[in-house]
């Protein structure tokens, strides 16, 4: 399959806003976030999901992968910009401590979500709860006019998300949150499935 072209609407702002549950807290990735995100990107289990596939090797490493998730295509109010937050689990005996991320990696040429959990986390309907608070904040930001020369969108705006054929866990992660399976995709020799959700 060839993958999404979809036009941005969102209009991201420099710094966005926070969002928490009873149980959870999304707030933008900081800088100092870095260190508890090596210890999520360093371990194996978590780097045989994602890409690239090795493990992170160091906070300097951690650190560059964070700066792709700085937006450098699409319109050019969002370059510089990123939605890239922090998963913090407020019942935790830590609770400070940033237990995974979510993230818009990029919007051009269509919006793409990833996300990532430490294993201690897995399989307790974080990952879920967090995409769905994600999502709200994202379908919630201000969207662009359209000019009157510009062709009119004949499809409904959608959110899209890669996972690797074999994560049956990320695959229930987006069903729950109502993304619908349009395809399948190959990159560097993984098999992934392509997830679509419009927004409501």
């Amino acid at each position: 399959m060839i993958l999404p072209k979809q036009r941005v609407y969102a209009i991201v702002p420099q710094h966005g806003p926070s969002i928490e549950s009873e149980r959870l807290l999304l707030r933008p990735v900081e800088d100092s976030d870095a260190t508890a995100l090596f210890g999520i990107r360093s371990l194996p289990e978590v780097a045989a999901m994602n890409w690239p596939k090795e493990p992170f090797k160091s906070i300097e490493q951690t650190r560059a992968w964070l700066s792709t998730k700085i937006f450098t295509a699409g319109p050019p109010d969002v370059i510089g910009r990123s939605f890239n937050y922090a998963i913090i689990d407020k019942s935790s005996p830590n609770p400070q401590r940033v237990i995974g991320y979510l993230s818009i990696n990029q919007i051009a040429p269509y919006p793409e979500i990833g996300y990532s959990l430490h294993p201690d986390s897995w399989g307790k309907g974080i990952a879920t709860e967090a995409l769905q608070l994600m999502l709200k904040m994202w379908w919630a930001l201000p969207r662009r006019k359209q000019n009157e020369d510009e062709p009119q969108p004949n499809e409904a705006e959608k959110a899209f998300a890669l996972c690797e054929k074999i994560n049956f866990g990320s695959h229930r992660v987006l069903e729950k949150c109502g993304f619908k399976l349009i395809g399948e995709y190959s990159y560097g020799g993984d098999a992934l499935f392509v997830f679509a959700l419009e927004k409501p």
